[in-house]
């Protein structure tokens, strides 16, 4: 596995690693019930990594997260425009809406601390709520790239499957989401769509692993450097 390929994994490991861990932190704690949010939607991510010590794995897990999701755009970037030089337009937008959005997630990570009473709400709303829009148009346009003729025998049919359903039930998923909060619908529903978000978005990140088989990061460099 190269580089690449590891950024990919991390990207999926580590996020989904510390959401879980922080919940079942929690959960010994007694600070949160022992559910299965994805599908009880018992409470939202947020709130399985508030309180300490949860809290301090949470915060640092996702801030590392993060680091590895901006290297992953970055890698998205350099590697479609080497394949796709007519767009690169496309790709330059599509990067800086992934690094956008992620910066939006530090800053709603940033501000959770251990006194429920004393969190900034209105920053970590807005930054999350950034994280999981902007992030989606981003991959949403990816896939629109990696659908272009010039890529269709550079990835295999699989992998662009996988990123086009993964893309079809967020967008499903973010106006059921967005609809039930402009109505002040279920809570529940909310909160397990959340969980759900976060791991689609993450399985995103997982499936370059399949593209960047045969690419290296020294290549992309060596390449923006003439």
């Amino acid at each position: 596995m190269n580089l690449s390929q590891k950024i990919s994994v991390l990207s999926f490991v580590v996020s989904q690693v510390v959401i879980v861990l922080s919940y079942m932190i929690s959960v010994s704690y007694g600070h949160v019930e022992a559910c299965f949010p994805y599908i009880q939607g018992c409470l939202n991510v947020t709130d399985a990594g508030i309180y300490s010590p949860e809290g301090y794995v949470f915060r640092g897990g996702m801030i590392t997260a993060c680091a590895f999701f901006i290297v992953w755009w970055g890698i998205s970037h350099q590697w479609l425009k080497m394949q796709l030089t007519d767009h690169n337009t496309k790709i330059r937008i599509m990067s800086a809406m992934g690094v956008i959005a992620t910066l939006g997630l530090i800053v709603a990570t940033a501000v959770l601390i251990p006194d429920r009473k004393a969190i900034a709400w209105t920053p970590h709303v807005i930054g999350a709520m950034l994280f999981f829009t902007v992030t989606f148009a981003a991959q949403a346009l990816m896939t629109y790239l990696v659908y272009r003729p010039e890529l269709k025998g550079v990835l295999s049919k699989k992998s662009r499957i996988v990123k086009l359903i993964i893309v079809k039930i967020q967008a499903i998923m973010i106006l059921v989401f967005l609809y039930l909060e402009l109505a002040d619908g279920s809570e529940t529903i909310r909160s397990a769509i959340e969980w759900w978000l976060t791991l689609l978005i993450a399985l995103y990140f997982l499936s370059t692993t399949w593209d960047w088989k045969n690419y290296t990061l020294n290549s992309s460099i060596k390449n923006a450097s003439k």
